[in-house]
């Protein structure tokens, strides 16, 4: 009697343009997959040349390419045409038998190889990339962006979203339904300990941690902690603000400069504030549509959240009643504050970001998602077999 025959284990290749330090989003998707039996290799991008070349955290085997160091959007420009020609090459020459592509970025290297090798491509959107950069670029180069990722969708097998309102704008141009995997957080790191963090300061602590770049009122607020003296501001990340805000903290005991930190130092400090800061310009679309990870984050950790009026992180800690959602004013932030000075009113509305947070917004709901969707890929490899 003849045995059926198991197929082997399949190699999942990642695209992603940034250095894998690691990437919250790619790390999660990577480690679950790997925990379905597939093996998963990263080909990234080290823009500062700092980085180790080849490592395996986790299991997850990771290789960087270099180019030129990139310091600014120029160095950027210049240098992203010898990235993709390396990534495609390198991609080329690594055994693999699924290519995902992280963002806009890496969805053309992911066309190419996906054609080349003749094996399936799925396309893994954390932003609208025309959106993210339409404040940084000539309005042309963001209608061509927006005009290339339209031609480019219809060749994925797979389309991941970060959220629904992603998933629309890529909805018409694909030709298969986008699955909705947003950055949540793994509740199994964290335990139901609202109001058990520590407290060892007297005034409310602000605390905002991800991409310091502008719009998004960072500025604004660091400046409003030394002038009004309501609060203390503690700032941690990396991004064209960084000096900025670096200078502004220097001499003021109430705006702390933290820089980058490890992800798990971040989600410490977030933990020990008082307030997240989830502020973003709706005047950007990409900030209309985005869910910043620190929302999903503090919903986990029982913190409440300060948003802004007009977009979709506003929209959620509206419908959770999980923090205040304002319209950007010095009054209107001061208000919020001043609201959130009662320890009440903070635990209240923590304690129904846990809820939320426990019912929809988890990872362990998301990556069912994220399986299932590979699923469908790996069954129609294994008609073969």
């Amino acid at each position: 009697m003849c045995k059926k025959k198991v197929p082997a284990e399949k190699t999942v290749l990642m695209l992603l343009s940034n250095e894998y330090r690691p990437d919250p989003r790619v790390e999660k998707e990577a480690l679950t997959l790997s925990g379905e039996g597939y093996r998963v290799k990263v080909i990234c991008w080290d823009r500062n040349c700092s980085r180790v070349m080849n490592e395996s955290p986790n299991r997850i085997e990771v290789e960087r390419i270099r180019t030129l160091s990139v310091e600014d959007v120029r160095s950027f420009i210049f240098n992203f045409p010898f990235f993709m020609v390396k990534m495609i090459l390198r991609a080329l020459r690594t055994n693999c038998d699924i290519v995902h592509s992280h963002d806009l970025d890496t969805l053309f290297q992911g066309v190419i190889v996906s054609k080349l090798k003749g094996i399936p491509l799925v396309y893994d959107a954390h932003e609208h990339y025309a959106s993210m950069v339409f404040e940084d670029v000539p309005r042309f180069l963001s209608n061509f962006l927006n005009s290339f990722e339209k031609s480019l969708v219809d060749k994925a097998d797979v389309i991941i979203a970060a959220n629904e309102k992603i998933a629309e704008i890529l909805r018409d141009s694909s030709r298969v339904e986008p699955v909705i995997v947003m950055n949540c957080i793994d509740l199994r790191d964290f335990p139901n300990d609202i109001g058990q963090r520590s407290r060892e300061r007297e005034k409310i602590v602000v605390f905002y941690g991800g991409s310091l770049e502008p719009l998004r009122y960072l500025i604004e607020v660091a400046t409003l902690a030394i002038s009004s003296q309501a609060f203390i501001l503690r700032i941690a990340g990396s991004g064209r603000l960084a000096d900025h805000l670096e200078k502004i903290s220097q001499g003021f005991s109430n705006v702390e400069f933290l820089g980058y930190l490890p992800r798990k130092q971040l989600l410490d400090e977030l933990k020990n504030a008082d307030i997240a800061l989830c502020l973003l310009d709706p005047k950007n679309k990409n900030n209309k549509i985005g869910t910043p990870n620190r929302l999903f984050e503090a919903m986990a950790l029982g913190v409440p959240v300060i948003a802004s009026e007009g977009t979709l992180t506003g929209e959620i800690v509206k419908k959770y009643s999980c923090g205040l959602v304002i319209e950007w004013s010095e009054q209107n932030f001061l208000r919020a504050i001043n609201t959130l000075r009662d320890p009440a009113v903070r635990k209240k509305l923590g304690a129904n970001g846990r809820i939320a947070a426990e019912k929809e917004y988890n990872w362990e709901s998301m990556k069912f998602r994220l399986i299932h969707a590979y699923s469908s890929v790996k069954k129609s490899m294994f008609d073969d077999y």
